[in-house]
């Protein structure tokens, strides 16, 4: 039986060990963080078949042009990015497919985040 965390161990070793890609980190970011860009991976559960399956989210941040202005143009780097790296991904016994993006506001920080959400299929 897998977990969430083979699925988000898996996406994490493909993402850090991509050029360009840095400041990656699993389920939360540090407290104390200070970067203008950074990713956090997390899950939702993952199902108890033979091919197990769970959706891992691959969440972008990028520091706000000015508060509340996205920067759009290094959110759309990142994006393409990771988007390509993980496209129809087959590494067996893992297999990883593109589902979905969109765009969020966290006015906390100041910053907006691409949701990625990649469909991992885990063979037990």
């Amino acid at each position: 039986m897998k977990t969430t965390v083979e699925a988000i161990d898996f996406v994490y070793s493909k993402l850090s060990a991509a050029s360009g890609i840095t400041n990656v980190y699993k389920l939360t970011k540090p407290s104390n963080l200070k970067k203008d860009e950074f990713i956090v991976i997390n899950s939702l559960p993952v199902n108890a078949d033979v091919l197990q399956r769970c959706v891992v989210n691959v969440n972008c941040h990028v520091a706000d042009i000015t508060e509340g202005t996205p920067d759009l143009i290094k959110l759309k780097n990142i994006t393409s990015q990771v988007v390509d790296l993980f496209e129809a991904l087959k590494e067996n016994p893992t297999f990883v497919y593109f589902e979905g993006q969109e765009f969020f506001r966290e006015p906390e920080l100041k910053m907006h985040y691409s949701n990625i959400r990649l469909s991992v299929k885990l063979l037990n």
